[in-house]
């Protein structure tokens, strides 16, 4: 379903992330690709980081313009005047986490989350292009770069929808390109393909299963997989074994509880303290005492001119600098968000029947803090052989990213997160189905018509190749496309009924019907829909026997068209 990298002479991966992104890429066609890391970033200056800010900002007097981004949106934080002339955009990508915010909800400065990502991904992407090819990449025209997407786990297909959106809006690649030059890939499935690429002193044997917890910026994703071929060069390595699970307990709500505790102990002048200088305290915490701390030692922030220290208690300063004790940054800020990722961990882990899992790889931002690699050492050494940070655990994302981009085949099958289907006139059971639901058909057939015709159960192993098949039906000439709905669920259980609690519409699939000159204008004419699920977007195609295979658009924001959408 995903062609090879035959056509393609680059692979560019980006990890936008919540708080930093990142991107790497390599060149196709050579025995053993390298992967090469965009290192320089614009005002990058002394900072050592691989990544540049998830950060952008606008001026107030145009909001639909971006003006900085990266390091020198971060920078342009610290200026007093700057929130006053600007919306500095944090966080963003969050926004696409309909569990965290209301979908169609606005940024602040009044513009949608895909119009903000996009306008990032594109001073993003000008840069890696600018840096690629500076080098070799310049003797290949840019339609033979494939692009490779990473998205949380955790996201619903609408976020992923908008998230391609976001990236054709930003000029990756065109509406009409081939779908499979942009990939996406999930988080902790690229992160699982850098770890055994990389970690080959671990000896992973055949059968052995790996837990990646890619803990980032904004979300924490958990995946595992068993190895299907202990050869590293093999085009059949992985497949995952469990429903993958996440939630949105990144770094960045250690940052949330951070200023809190700030807040606490500058009492009441901080609302009269400009932003900058709050900015400078969460700087040095971002910076210093977040991937630093192991809940042993105490901690110092320098404290700005602005802050009036006859305010603060005389215990919590030393010397013109505020203590911060391990006790209350363990307790008030790391201690909250770590102990929801033990419990994911703990979660994923019970999903395995024998519960035999070989390794746990700690990697992105946050899986770099030693407090959350202390912790997870901790409650799980008993249960599991190895815990592991691997090098360059930062760039594990989107380094593994330019492997899938290599050979979309690493990954060989997935597991369903929800069950999907469709509305479908099934035969009507007198003894269970609602007399309003009960059809006649023209036929003598007596169909129930609100039924749930299920294509894919949750917790399925889907391989990546996999393809359903339906038959369908339309009158031609009566219509110039069809919509196919598609409901899913995240209920354990089966659903009965399209309609029933749980059972939500999260797509209309637009069939083009296609010129058939020997078809009379009414004529009943037979298709077939081929869906794949076992990739990380949905996929269909529509074959009307024609000769002439037919890409379905799956619309994932189109559900507020239909009376039926819940």
């Amino acid at each position: 379903m995903i062609s090879q990298q035959d056509n393609y002479k680059v692979v560019i991966a980006y990890d936008f992330g919540t708080t930093f992104s990142g991107a790497s890429y390599a060149f196709t066609h050579t025995t053993v690709p390298e992967v090469f890391d965009i290192q320089k970033w614009p005002q990058k200056g002394g900072n050592f980081y691989p990544k540049t800010p998830s950060i952008s900002a606008y001026k107030k007097s145009d909001p639909s313009t971006i003006v900085e981004w990266g390091h020198s949106a971060k920078k342009l934080m610290s200026k007093p005047q700057a929130a006053k002339e600007h919306f500095i955009l944090t966080n963003f990508k969050l926004r696409l986490d309909e569990t965290l915010f209301l979908r169609g909800s606005l940024d602040i400065n009044k513009r949608s989350p895909v119009d903000n990502i996009a306008d990032y991904l594109t001073c993003l992407h000008q840069h890696v292009l600018d840096e690629v090819t500076r080098g070799f990449a310049k003797n290949y025209p840019p339609e033979t770069f494939r692009y490779c997407l990473t998205v949380p786990a955790m996201w619903s297909d609408l976020a992923k929808f908008y998230m391609r959106r976001a990236a054709i809006k930003a000029g990756l690649i065109h509406a009409d390109d081939p779908q499979d030059r942009l990939i996406l890939i999930s988080e902790p499935e690229a992160a699982a393909l850098y770890c055994e690429r990389m970690c080959e002193q671990v000896n992973l044997k055949k059968g052995d299963r790996i837990m990646i917890c890619d803990a980032g910026g904004g979300t924490v994703d958990l995946i595992l997989f068993e190895v299907m071929d202990e050869n590293i060069q093999s085009n059949h390595r992985l497949k995952e074994v469990t429903k993958g699970m996440g939630e949105s307990c990144g770094s960045v709500f250690l940052d949330y509880n951070f200023r809190t505790l700030l807040e606490e102990k500058l009492g009441d002048q901080v609302k009269d303290l400009p932003p900058a200088t709050i900015n400078n305290l969460m700087d040095q915490f971002i910076d210093n005492i977040k991937p630093e701390f192991d809940g042993l030692d105490d901690q110092y922030l320098n404290i700005p001119v602005s802050i009036d220290l006859s305010q603060l208690d005389d215990d919590c300063l030393d010397e013109g600098t505020m203590i911060l004790r391990a006790q209350d940054l363990k307790e008030k800020v790391f201690e909250p968000v770590v102990r929801r990722v033990l419990a994911l961990i703990e979660k994923q882990y019970n999903q395995v029947s024998d519960q035999r899992v070989s390794c746990i790889f700690l990697v992105g931002g946050f899986g770099s803090s030693n407090y959350l690699f202390q912790r997870v050492q901790e409650t799980f050494q008993d249960r599991v052989k190895q815990i592991l940070c691997p090098p360059r655990a930062a760039m594990a994302v989107v380094r593994g990213a330019v492997y899938f981009g290599l050979n979309p085949r690493l990954i060989t099958s997935r597991v369903s997160r929800r069950t999907y289907g469709i509305n479908a006139g099934l035969p009507f059971d007198e003894s269970i189905d609602p007399p309003s639901s009960r059809v006649v058909r023209p036929d003598g057939s007596i169909r129930c018509t609100t039924r749930f015709l299920v294509f894919v159960k949750k917790g399925d192993v889907i391989p990546v190749d996999h393809c359903i098949k339906e038959r369908m039906f339309v009158y031609y000439g009566t219509i110039k496309a069809t919509d196919i709905l598609l409901y899913a669920t995240e209920e354990d259980t089966e659903p009965r009924y399209y309609d029933e609690p749980g059972v939500k519409q999260v797509a209309a699939i637009s069939v083009p019907i296609p010129y058939m000159p020997r078809v009379a204008h009414g004529e009943r004419v037979a298709y077939t829909v081929r869906m794949y699920f076992g990739l990380t977007e949905i996929r269909m195609e529509a074959d009307f026997g024609t000769g002439i295979v037919h890409k379905v658009q799956c619309n994932f924001d189109a559900v507020d068209k239909y009376s039926d959408s819940q």
